[in-house]
């Protein structure tokens, strides 16, 4: 996180999860994971955006999640993300 104070903030994350033992018995596979935010920050708002997922890292694109037909599924653990790329964003006030 970079901030100058009382004016901005800017931050980024970086995660790595390592491959998991799946209940069955497979091998989920290692996956990274980034994100960004900004805020502007004025006297009495700021207004923020954040960036989640930026890698658009999903466990759909690298595994599945469930075996079997559509009428009788049978359903995979689920160890990484679903939803993919997400943007969201805000105004914080000071009351």
């Amino acid at each position: 996180m970079y901030e100058v104070e009382d004016k901005w903030k800017i931050g980024a994350e970086a995660y790595y999860f390592g491959s998991q033992q799946l209940n069955d018995g497979a091998k989920g596979k290692g996956y990274w994971t980034a994100g960004l935010m900004a805020e502007k920050i004025w006297e009495r708002f700021s207004v923020f955006v954040n960036f989640e997922n930026i890698t658009d890292t999903r466990q759909t694109k690298f595994d599945t999640i469930y075996t079997g037909s559509i009428t009788n599924p049978v359903f995979r653990d689920i160890y990484a993300p679903l939803d993919g790329f997400v943007i969201n964003g805000g105004i914080k006030i000071r009351l």
